[in-house]
């Protein structure tokens, strides 16, 4: 049985780790002025966050056509089923286009569709653990399974400097409510059940950190931990120095928030997703 993962560049996942468990990522799109990028194709993370900085008018994300999906699953005709792990339909229109493209085929595998009411780190901690799923042999309804068992078992935290990325894509959910009390305040944000919410905020960055820190070392017996910023790479290595004692017995996985996601939490966004134990 052979059954191969699908998902969207909003995952964020190492790019080794896509290789190793050959996973397809889907990319979104970046309209910067009137260009269109393909995510992680066109433009990488360093090159979105120099444009970023640059940028008179806040770049957009717009999802995967179905014809994209449709595609990306002819090109899979091998495998004996397809799991397609997406991005919160709160937060994206992607899985409604996986759907499309699916449907769109002649023939070809079964595709089973899964919402990970998540984005980022989060959806990358899912799609990690059906990959494994699927390695390790199972069928196609237990890949689906597995994927939807670990959403719950999923929780991200993230500091972002400012709100009004999020404000501005639209995407800023309950955490509105911080809205015009921000100045001179640092946000840390949660997604729960799809949408983004307010977990703290604190007065300074490293107050931040402290705070990032002190969740994460909650997670005791947490198999895995996803870490990852924006345009900061030292700092991103900095946070797995300080988890890496706290954590003896969890996999630290470091990597960066693409651009589909940088469009929305800005430069500075630092977080992270632990995947905790199965019970």
């Amino acid at each position: 049985m052979t059954v191969r993962i699908v998902t969207d560049s909003t995952c964020d996942l190492p790019a080794d780790l896509v290789a190793e468990y050959g996973i397809t990522v889907v990319p979104l799109a970046i309209e910067f002025a009137g260009e269109s990028l393909r995510d992680g194709v066109d433009i990488d993370a360093a090159g979105f966050y120099r444009r970023l900085a640059d940028a008179k008018e806040l770049p957009r994300t717009s999802q995967p056509t179905p014809e994209a999906f449709r595609k990306a699953y002819d090109s899979l005709l091998d495998a004996d089923g397809i799991c397609s792990v997406h991005i919160s339909t709160r937060l994206s229109g992607t899985l409604n286009s996986a759907r499309g493209g699916a449907d769109a085929r002649a023939d070809g595998p079964p595709v089973e569709l899964v919402d990970s009411r998540f984005v980022g780190l989060g959806l990358g901690a899912i799609v990690l653990e059906a990959a494994r799923a699927a390695r390790d042999g199972a069928d196609l309804e237990t890949v689906a399974a597995v994927a939807r068992a670990a959403i719950d078992r999923v929780d991200v935290v993230v500091i972002v400097d400012t709100l009004d990325y999020l404000h501005r894509g639209g995407r800023i959910g309950r955490a509105n409510k911080w809205l015009g009390a921000m100045l001179s305040v640092k946000p840390l944000i949660s997604v729960h059940d799809g949408e983004v919410v307010p977990f703290a905020r604190v007065r300074t960055r490293a107050k931040a950190i402290d705070r990032l820190v002190e969740f994460a070392a909650t997670q005791q017996g947490a198999p895995m931990m996803f870490v990852a910023g924006t345009a900061t790479p030292a700092e991103t290595a900095r946070l797995v120095e300080q988890l890496t004692p706290l954590l003896p017995g969890t996999r630290l996985i470091e990597g960066n928030l693409g651009p589909a996601v940088g469009v929305h939490t800005g430069p500075g966004a630092l977080g992270v997703a632990p995947l905790r134990a199965a019970t």
